[in-house]
């Protein structure tokens, strides 16, 4: 409800109420006049009729009382008329039909001196007072509503002066600030209390506005170190990623995006284990380990190629000024060529303290081997040992051959060369190492696939080559033992390089073997059955190719061997090799 009809309600009702209890007043306050001068024309009467009866009484004379009391009662104002002696009879009464109205009465005594010998009564009606009632209170209601109407008029335009412009004024400030004009003041001049009112708004504009002037400045430099800071996470060499308290990432940089493979608005949303796939949120996440700082903590990431890297992670939890926790922020940076030059170099250590081991072995142990192979077959030649000294000689000679063949491996071994490379065809070698094989795997009962695809050619030492296939091979025969299957295939990946997989249905390798078969001398066949270095030299062969050599094995599902090489431009159209 607005000022001027909350004010002109509250008036009206204060006139009507006014104007009611006026009403009341002047009517009571009429009726009285009228009943007083009725009473006092009625006295008059009465005393005159009491003279006439008094004299009719004692003469006897009653016409001439009743002619008195009739003209008398033809009177408007008088109901009835009449005279009663002392012993209550009437002496004359007349009435006036044509009243209905309510009256009330006024008696006069009839006598001479203390003595009473009658008395005289008038009843005068109220009719006349009704109308004289209701023109009161027509003159009442005119008044009231003329007082009313200027009432109004003067009401509105005090109002209107002294409180609705002063009010509109205030109201088109505050929109006006608001919709961001702080500048905007107010001038009145009207009552002291709107302009006190008035100051006090100038007062909240003004501050307002020098502490929005701060807050914009505030905001500009926040901006800017943001901006700074933006500038500094997108351009570190170290992946960056930041988690909300939920789990979800809300900010992943660039460099993040380029060790991952994840763009920005694929991370964005997800959780850290969503993504990578990995342990490296329980790891190293900081809401993980809210208890601690992670400082250069190793895991490992899935990336979005599927390729596993292993990472070094620093994470910290990030809270307000409460102290409450608001997320976490994660550092990582790929190591995975940091490990596999580590690896590289512990291998190089080994290789190296292999080769001098061979080396001192060629010449100390060999050649007493290789006198007792002589000795052994010398003693064989003898017809006349026979029984159980023969088999212990052969024995002998077949435990001298063995030493004899670990010696040459570690020869082998250690005199690893990079050969001569030229462009070779992958399928053709491969082909050769199938044919020599086949008959041994079909007089194993196993069943040998091989599928050739269209491949370029690759620079390569083709003696080098046939012994990483036969020795693949092999261990596969060797693992699927009678009636298992073998699959071999050539195929060119999408980057251009060209890879061999020796494939076979075998126990498969123990989780925890697998990441020692590269090994030297480490081996899963049986004792007596293998020297341990066939993989290591494979591994050595594949690496001066420039290639990479992996292998997948799940227990009791088989075993899968990977060799990728750098291809050539020109490529090798034949599909098989005889």
């Amino acid at each position: 409800m607005g000022i001027r009809r909350a004010v002109n309600s509250r008036l009206s009702i204060l006139v009507l109420i006014s104007a009611a209890v006026i009403c009341v007043a002047l009517i009571r306050y009429a009726r009285e006049l009228l009943v007083e001068d009725l009473r006092d024309k009625g006295e008059s009467i009465a005393r005159l009729l009491s003279v006439v009866s008094m004299d009719a009484m004692l003469t006897h004379d009653y016409g001439n009382m009743e002619r008195y009391v009739y003209q008398l009662v033809q009177d408007r104002d008088i109901s009835l008329l009449r005279i009663t002696r002392a012993d209550g009879e009437v002496m004359a009464e007349a009435k006036n039909e044509r009243h209905r109205h309510e009256t009330f009465r006024v008696s006069y005594p009839v006598g001479i001196g203390t003595s009473r010998i009658g008395e005289v009564e008038v009843f005068f009606s109220m009719e006349r007072i009704a109308p004289i009632s209701q023109k009161i209170v027509i003159f009442v209601v005119a008044l009231v509503l003329a007082i009313h109407a200027i009432g109004f008029l003067l009401n509105n335009l005090i109002i209107e002066r002294l409180v609705i412009r002063p009010v509109e004024a205030l109201i088109s400030a505050t929109g006006l600030v608001r919709d961001g004009a702080l500048e905007s003041r107010i001038t009145l001049d009207g009552a002291r209390e709107f302009n006190e009112l008035a100051a006090a708004f100038n007062d909240m504009a003004s501050s307002l506005e020098e502490g929005f002037k701060d807050l914009y400045q505030s905001k500009k430099d926040i901006q800017t170190e943001k901006g700074k800071l933006e500038t500094i996470v997108q351009n570190l060499a170290d992946g960056l990623f930041v988690s909300a308290p939920d789990g979800v990432i809300i900010s992943f940089n660039r460099a993040a995006e380029s060790i991952s493979g994840y763009s920005e608005e694929e991370a964005l949303g997800l959780g850290c284990t969503e993504l990578f796939k990995s342990r490296i949120c329980a790891d190293a996440c900081a809401l993980s380990n809210t208890d601690r700082t992670i400082r250069n903590r190793e895991t490992e990431i899935i990336a979005k190629d599927g390729r596993r890297l292993a990472v070094s992670v620093s994470s910290a939890i990030l809270r307000n000024s409460d102290g409450k926790v608001i997320g976490g922020v994660q550092t990582f940076r790929d190591i995975t060529e940091d490990k596999e030059r580590q690896a590289l170099f512990f291998q190089a250590e080994k290789l190296a303290a292999v080769g001098r081991m061979a080396a001192g072995l060629a010449h100390e142990v060999n050649n007493p081997l290789g006198n007792i192979v002589g000795y052994a077959k010398l003693l064989l030649k003898d017809q006349t040992i026979g029984g159980n000294s023969r088999e212990k000689l052969e024995i002998i000679a077949e435990q001298a051959r063995k030493g004899s063949e670990i010696v040459r491996g570690l020869l082998d071994f250690s005199r690893q060369t990079g050969g001569v490379k030229s462009p070779v065809s992958i399928n053709e070698i491969l082909g050769g190492v199938v044919r020599l094989l086949a008959h041994q795997v079909e007089k194993d009962g196993n069943r040998l696939t091989v599928v050739y695809a269209d491949l370029p050619r690759v620079n390569a030492d083709p003696k080098q080559l046939e012994q990483v296939f036969c020795n693949l091979l092999g261990n596969a025969m060797q693992a699927v033992g009678d009636s298992g299957n073998i699959q071999v295939r050539t195929q060119r990946t999408d980057t251009g390089q060209v890879t061999v997989t020796v494939a076979d249905d075998g126990p498969g390798i123990p989780s925890d073997q697998r990441g020692r078969i590269f090994d030297p001398f480490f081996t899963t066949k049986p004792a007596g059955e293998g020297t341990g270095l066939g993989l290591s030299i494979c591994l050595g062969i594949v690496k001066d190719h420039g290639g990479v050599i992996e292998v997948e094995s799940e227990p009791g599902r088989g075993t899968t061997f990977a060799v990728t090489l750098p291809a050539l431009e020109e490529v090798d159209v034949r599909n098989t090799c005889g």
